[in-house]
């Protein structure tokens, strides 16, 4: 019964204020070597530039997905684009991205307008959540709540003050650990997720005792069977 019962400090989520830091809306993803990038050109000029064209005059017979018509960043920081070759964009965001290869092409298409998107943002989440796996993230940002929220949140055996972020940044390694229910204690790099983040969540005293609980349950049975089987002989006896 004491190994069921939790304290409601040990399960409400985000206690206490949460640093101003990290309710901003200043982190911003960058593009580093080895992402697929989406990176759309439109032009109305549909004659000149057939494959650029905007809307319904774009041709449809590439019948390629969106993952394969993808730009990946070379180990230069560069995407090799039509018309104007290799262009670094290591290190930008993606609005800076679009930006500026819009610049360039305006060099040559007076109307080009340029969208730049990020195609290989996934997360994967393990351990005591309602629904594991890998997540495909469709925009430029993924929170912690967000990423827990699409994998079901967590069991009723997850540790919430044991939450676990492994990550890799430029070859870099990461690995740290935050309390889930103190908000004071998260941190940007935490509550905002990067692209390849991997989420554990531990399980909690909780598990191990539901694991051995039938054992102990048949343990304690005999012995009380035992103790009255005793008891009444010796009852009995006298």
């Amino acid at each position: 019964v004491m190994a069921g019962c939790l304290p409601q400090k040990d399960i409400v989520y985000f206690q206490g204020k949460m640093p101003a830091a990290v309710m901003s809306d200043s982190f911003q993803l960058k593009i580093r070597r080895g992402d697929l990038l989406s990176v759309n050109i439109f032009t109305t000029q549909s004659e000149a530039y057939p494959y650029f064209a905007s809307g319904i005059d774009r041709p449809s017979g590439d019948a390629r997905s969106v993952y394969e018509k993808g730009y990946v960043v070379r180990d230069s920081g560069t995407v090799s684009l039509p018309l104007i070759g290799a262009f670094r964009v290591e290190g930008m965001t993606m609005s800076e991205a679009a930006k500026a290869i819009e610049h360039e092409y305006r060099q040559q298409i007076s109307d080009a307008v340029v969208s730049v998107k990020k195609l290989d943002f996934k997360i994967t989440v393990l351990g005591e959540v309602n629904k594991p796996g890998t997540y495909n993230i469709l925009n430029e940002k993924a929170t912690l709540p967000e990423i827990l929220g699409l994998a079901g949140d967590l069991t009723q055996f997850g540790d919430r003050k044991n939450i676990r972020i492994i990550r890799s940044d430029a070859g870099a390694a990461e690995d740290f650990t935050f309390d889930l229910t103190d908000g004071s204690a998260l941190s940007a790099k935490a509550y905002f997720l990067h692209p390849d983040d991997v989420i554990y969540v531990s399980p909690s005293r909780r598990r191990a005792f539901q694991s051995v609980n039938p054992a102990v349950l048949t343990f304690t049975s005999i012995l009380t069977t035992a103790a009255v089987l005793i008891t009444a002989i010796v009852a009995a006896q006298k």
